[in-house]
């Protein structure tokens, strides 16, 4: 992937069907090891959060971040007669 990212090149296109296959493997550990201690609408509930957490890792994937991107920084103003905020 390094390499591929060195070249410049785009990184493949995620497909719905490698989505749905990755929803599916983490279905199955999380029901592999906690299915016991939940019912069906909980279990529906956990797929459900599983696929929306697949969705939302698959559109930060897509964002290209160049080696000179930086954090967002966050602005924090400050008043010389309150305390400083951490």
């Amino acid at each position: 992937m390094a390499d591929r990212e060195a070249a410049g090149a785009p990184l493949p296109a995620t497909s719905p069907d490698s989505a749905a296959a990755e929803v599916a493997a983490l279905f199955a550990l999380v029901s592999a090891r906690y299915g016991s201690r939940l019912d069906a609408p909980q279990l529906e509930g956990v797929r459900k959060a599983i696929e929306a957490i697949v969705d939302q890792a698959h559109a930060v994937r897509a964002v290209r971040l160049g080696n000179a991107d930086e954090p967002y920084q966050t602005f924090r103003p400050y008043r010389a007669d309150e305390a400083p905020r951490p």
